[in-house]
């Protein structure tokens, strides 16, 4: 029973063994693809730094381009009041320009009327014997 008992022992040594090399393989292959995963994890958060710059940088555009904005609308908004401050006083000027328009049109004919020939006076000398 001693020789079948210790052939049973190396028949189980030897398939340990092979069940051994087998998960050596096993492990090894495991190795190489969990060192591919880092690479493609290193690989990825590399990328996603890259991404999350591109976003920040675009953030901070996009925020820059708003302050311009509100500057250029406040500046717009300025540029309206003035143009509608321009606009009353245009007005104003327009009517009063009427106003002395008219006055210069009353004046012209006052001073066309002032101007109108008056009768000539003939001295007595020139009007003759019939005159004396």
């Amino acid at each position: 029973m001693t020789i079948r008992y210790i052939l049973r022992l190396r028949r189980q040594l030897a398939e340990a063994r092979q069940e051994n090399t087998r998960l050596e393989h096993e492990i090894q292959g495991l190795n190489v693809e969990n060192a591919d995963v880092r690479a493609a994890n290193t690989e990825l958060r590399d990328q996603a730094q890259v991404e999350l710059q591109w976003r920040l940088d675009a953030v901070t555009v996009v925020e820059e381009h708003n302050i311009e904005r509100a500057r250029l609308l406040g500046k717009l908004q300025q540029a309206v009041e003035w143009a509608t401050e321009v606009s009353r006083t245009n007005a104003c000027i327009d009517r009063r320009d009427r106003h002395l328009s008219a006055d210069n049109d009353r004046l012209r004919r006052e001073l066309a009327g002032l101007r109108q020939p008056v009768a000539r006076v003939i001295p007595l000398q020139q009007r003759g014997s019939s005159a004396a």
